[in-house]
């Protein structure tokens, strides 16, 4: 994909409500990506409910404004964007960047995604990513299958799941955190996902629907929140006192975009 090194921040726009639980609740919401707006998601042709699997919390690397972003996600282009560093979490470990691609950091605190009917839940310390998504018109490797036949020895594959979409969302260069609900690479006894018991989530699917991660507070030092191109004076008013409650060495700044409020 051509990634030489990771940025140093990255960029999320959302509302000035979602700013507030961010600052109130030292933590980032992770959702589960059958939730979200594009239905295609960490979609899988032989895992149904593949993308109950998968927990995301996306942002961008784009530092210049975007207007189609600032539509898309904030109501009325009233909201806000936060610049965060790539390394947010409790304890600021640096991501570790893998030879064969990809990235992950630790996380001083225990995430626990729990199963029904007393299925296989996880307890990790570790979140996958910044990651960058892969853009594709092809339909075979977007929703592809996840088994692999390794020379008579089948396995599955979930590394990639929830890293590719449509070649429609490329506007967004969109990088992501992501915690998947299971194992990421398993060997089968037979050619037939649905009956590793992990995998079966109809019988056991995912309680969770989504996650928070704690964030360090040198991540609310470090943190630029931009005030969207159309807030409204009351609204500049929350996000100050936001920030002088919560996050008083953020740095806050107006939008760089004009546009013109109808009457």
């Amino acid at each position: 994909m051509g990634i030489t090194a990771l940025p140093e921040a990255l960029y999320h726009y959302t509302s000035i409500e979602t700013l507030a639980l961010i600052l109130g609740n030292r933590s980032l919401r992770f959702t589960r990506l059958d939730g979200v707006n594009d239905p295609e998601e960490a979609t899988v042709s032989d895992l149904p409910g593949a993308s109950t699997l998968v927990f995301a919390s996306c942002w961008t690397a784009q530092d210049r404004e975007s207007i189609a972003m600032w539509r898309m996600y904030t109501p009325e282009m009233q909201g806000v964007r936060i610049r965060l560093p790539n390394n947010p979490f409790l304890g600021r470990h640096a991501p570790t960047v893998w030879e064969k691609g990809g990235a992950g950091q630790r996380v001083d605190a225990e995430i626990v995604i729990n199963r029904e009917n007393d299925g296989l839940g996880i307890t990790t310390y570790y979140v996958t990513g910044p990651n960058k998504i892969y853009y594709t018109d092809d339909q075979s490797y977007r929703s592809g299958p996840c088994l692999a036949d390794e020379g008579g020895r089948w396995s599955v594959q979930l590394h990639d799941l929830g890293m590719v979409k449509n070649t429609y969302w490329a506007f967004e260069e969109e990088w992501r955190y992501k915690i998947l609900a299971t194992f990421s690479e398993a060997i089968l006894h037979e050619p037939n996902p649905l009956a590793h018991p992990a995998l079966d989530l109809m019988r056991y699917p995912v309680i969770e629907d989504a996650l928070y991660v704690p964030l360090a507070e040198g991540s609310f030092t470090e943190m630029e929140v931009v005030l969207g191109p159309c807030i409204t004076p009351g609204q500049e008013l929350i996000v100050r006192a936001l920030l002088e409650a919560y996050a008083p060495g953020a740095t806050l700044r107006r939008s760089e975009i004009n546009v013109r409020l109808r009457k």
